[in-house]
């Protein structure tokens, strides 16, 4: 079946021959430009390079296009004629002719069409070429392809585009020898008015029959032309080929035709296939003989391989992902680690300087009570009344001073101003005592006997 040409970023276009496989890489830009980027020659067996015809995801929105080359042998060509309708139609209606127009069961073939310019626009019919080929030979010819690591995307004839792009001077018939056929053969085109009326393959045998048989069939068309009023006038006659070609082909066709053959140089095979190229980046090739049962095997294919990568790339991500976490985890146990020898190493510091500055706390603190217990002594030696008598003078704890003494009766006064003279004792600006406590006067004997008991406010001196 015939299927509408993408439009593609990048056209690969193979041709294989018996010996010899040829790849040409194609940049397709706007309107239809292209710029030929790589050329390949190797043996059939070899497998294609990837990097040239594989798909990546790239390919999903600069899309690529595998094109290959199907053998003209492998095909049979004839001219068909329609109303003029859309393509789906067209289609349609060639699906229903085919099998009249098919040499093989409808069951066994792939096929296309090829719709061909109107040589006057008031024509109410088209001529479409029908190309027709046997499923067997086109799903061999995609498995070679396939084992050489080709997925094709689109099947076209070359001699197809060779037949129409040459040049057609005026009314005549062009032969064209054909390659890969089993037998000798030439295509047979019979173009007047300015379009394709005729398109037939001649099956030469042995050369004693060759003239005979591409002279019975030249006539048989000719006939044909004349009753159904296309051919009004003789024909010339032009070989589409290269020197090789004439040297083998010409003496018969003249011999067939009666005539001088006019041999036409026949387009270069890279030139054909920038041809083949350009029309695909302007989407107007239509001829496509790829089995649509194997294009969307390919093309799942191509999807299964992107879901593959993704999947691919993702365990790839996270794979690397924990490769670095623990990493960077060993690092911190390596940093921890050097730490913990550094923390080793200051704590015996660390513990001594711990011991002297508490050593030094304390031998602070003891000159401190030293001299409190100096200031102390002295205020309460300053204070203290004639009248009274100082017993007994204590410092405990380091804070708390303790008086003892003794007085004649009648000066419990004396007691409590010396208390009160205590309380309100400053040093420094500050009080000496930050509490004061009296204790009971009592008798004893003829004398009274009192205490008083003072708290340091804060032994920093």
């Amino acid at each position: 079946m015939s299927a509408k040409a993408s439009n593609p970023n990048q056209c690969n276009i193979v041709q294989q021959r018996e010996g010899q496989r040829k790849l040409w890489r194609y940049a397709v830009t706007g309107r239809g430009k292209t710029t030929l980027n790589h050329e390949l020659t190797q043996l059939p067996d070899d497998t294609l390079p990837a990097k040239l015809v594989g798909k990546g995801w790239g390919d999903l929105w600069k899309p690529k296009l595998n094109v290959a080359w199907l053998p003209a042998g492998k095909v049979f060509m004839r001219v068909a004629e329609f109303p003029h309708c859309d393509e789906e139609e067209l289609l349609a209606m060639a699906e229903l002719q085919l099998e009249k127009l098919s040499p093989l069961p409808v069951t066994q073939i792939v096929w296309s069409i090829e719709p061909l310019p109107a040589a006057d626009e008031a024509d109410e019919m088209i001529q479409v070429i029908l190309v027709i080929a046997s499923r067997l030979e086109v799903e061999r010819f995609l498995g070679k392809l396939e084992s050489s690591g080709y997925l094709t995307d689109r099947l076209e004839i070359p001699e197809l585009h060779q037949l129409l792009a040459a040049p057609k001077p005026g009314d005549g018939v062009w032969f064209l020898p054909r390659l890969g056929a089993e037998l000798p053969s030439v295509l047979i085109a019979w173009w007047y008015g300015g379009t394709l009326r005729n398109l037939s393959v001649a099956n030469l045998g042995d050369e004693e029959s060759r003239v005979t048989d591409l002279r019975d069939q030249l006539s048989q068309v000719a006939w044909a032309g004349e009753m159904e009023g296309w051919l009004s006038d003789d024909p010339h006659f032009h070989l589409l080929g290269d020197t090789a070609a004439a040297e083998i082909w010409k003496p018969v066709l003249d011999q067939a035709t009666n005539d001088a053959v006019t041999v036409d140089e026949l387009l270069p095979d890279a030139q054909i296939a920038s041809v083949a190229a350009q029309k695909l980046g302007l989407g107007q090739s239509r001829c496509n003989l790829m089995p649509a049962v194997t294009r969307e095997h390919y093309r799942q294919k191509f999807i299964d391989s992107i879901w593959m990568r993704g999947l691919f790339a993702i365990l790839l991500l996270y794979t690397l992902g924990v490769v670095l976490y623990f990493m960077g985890l060993e690092v911190l146990k390596r940093e921890k680690s050097e730490l913990n020898q550094q923390i080793f190493a200051l704590s015996g510091s660390y513990t001594n300087a711990q011991v002297t500055k508490a050593r030094i706390e304390i031998l602070t603190e003891q000159i401190a009570l030293k001299y409190a217990a100096l200031e102390s002594l002295k205020t309460v030696s300053a204070k203290l009344p004639d009248e009274l008598t100082l017993d007994d003078f204590s410092f405990s704890k380091g804070t708390t001073v303790v008086l003892r003494g003794t007085t004649p009766p009648g000066n419990d006064s004396k007691v409590v101003d010396y208390f009160d003279g205590l309380k309100a004792a400053q040093f420094d600006g500050r009080k000496l005592f930050e509490e004061v406590t009296l204790g009971p006067i009592m008798q004893r004997g003829t004398v009274f006997s009192w205490n008083i008991t003072a708290r340091l406010d804060s032994p920093k001196f």
